[in-house]
């Protein structure tokens, strides 16, 4: 570039900054380039302005850059002993030792009598607390269930349900086994003592067969025959229970109906509690009779054909074969022939 238009550069360059800026660039800059005056510089008072400068056009200023002077450390003038400042200093709060808690301030896990002590002692009326007001409803305490109680149920349903309404009917499978002869022993339907039982009370076993109720208190539990709610104390089935379990839906508890309820039908048309005659002419029925109306009132029969003839592919195979099983010892038992339409 052209000497003429370095300056036309620097005069568009100088143009648009502050002089200021400009000046304070230049003192820092450490270029090596011959010293001179700056055309920054201000200008001495004593000089008044010319008017005449102000109307003729003057030339476009020219930058230099110079190295400051360095300048000679300045230490500090002693103060005079006479005039003293105040010296200010910081502090924060972390370093302060901790507060000291109030006297009247207890930890959680402090007992009743220590409090008392302590609101004793505290003789400053400022810092006692008020008693607290806050009241928080206990439930009643109930004692704990001893399932040998007489009035375990009453007592289960006020510490569990008490808001529910009580029917003790509902809860009579989970009352405790009376004692022998007690009075709850004595209103068993399958009591010992009575001079009469329902048909519809008699127990059997398994292998169909009939249990007295003398003998049902002395066969234990592990023999599987006690699984039932009326009478718990004595073991066996009655043909109403057994008609039930034969319409479950758990095959495990149809398969078990269907065998008992087979080998009942085969000890009936048998004859092994009787002919069944007395009932046949309007009579009063006998044992056998009666225990077929037992096997009548409970659909017995429609359960074991509806279970087994289903289709094939569809119920449950073990189910099928024990309610076919259970109608072939009906026939073989040879009742349906010796009371057909009955």
């Amino acid at each position: 570039m052209s000497p003429e238009e370095i300056a036309e550069a620097q005069k568009e360059l100088f143009a648009g900054l502050d002089p200021k800026f400009i000046q304070r660039l230049l003192s820092r800059a450490t270029l090596d380039e011959p010293s001179g005056p700056s055309p920054f510089d201000a200008v001495p008072a004593s000089t008044p302005p010319s008017s005449s400068r102000l109307d003729v056009p003057a030339k476009p200023p020219r930058a230099t850059v110079e190295d400051e002077p360095e300048e000679p450390e300045t230490v500090p003038a002693p103060a005079p002993k006479g005039s003293s400042k105040p010296r200010k200093t910081v502090t924060f709060d972390e370093d302060d030792p901790p507060p000291v808690p109030p006297a009247d301030l207890f930890p959680v896990t402090e007992s009743g009598a220590s409090r008392k002590d302590d609101n004793t002692t505290n003789t400053n009326p400022d810092t006692t607390l008020p008693p607290p007001k806050t009241h928080f409803p206990r439930p009643p305490t109930v004692p704990d269930l001893d399932p040998s109680d007489p009035d375990f149920l009453e007592t289960m349903h006020k510490k569990f349900f008490p808001t529910l309404p009580a029917d003790p009917s509902k809860l009579a499978w989970m009352a405790p086994i009376p004692s022998q002869d007690s009075p709850a022993d004595r209103e068993s339907p399958y009591y010992p003592g009575q001079e009469s039982l329902p048909v519809s009370a008699l127990r059997f076993d398994f292998r169909g067969a009939l249990i007295p109720p003398r003998l049902s208190r002395t066969i234990p539990v592990t023999k599987g025959l006690h699984h039932h709610g009326e009478a718990p104390e004595a073991a066996g089935y009655t043909i109403p229970e057994l008609a039930r379990l034969a319409r479950s839906a758990v095959p495990a508890q149809r398969c078990v109906a269907y065998q008992t309820l087979g080998r009942i039908l085969y000890r009936l048309g048998r004859g092994d509690w009787g002919g069944g005659a007395g009932g046949r002419g309007g009579d009063e029925d006998d044992l056998a009779f009666a225990l077929w109306r037992c096997v009548r009132e409970g659909k017995v029969l429609e359960s074991l054909e509806e279970e087994a003839t289903l289709p094939e592919g569809r119920g449950h195979l073990s189910a099928k074969a024990y309610a076919t099983e259970a109608l072939w010892l009906f026939e073989k038992g040879g009742w349906r022939e010796k009371w057909r339409g009955l």
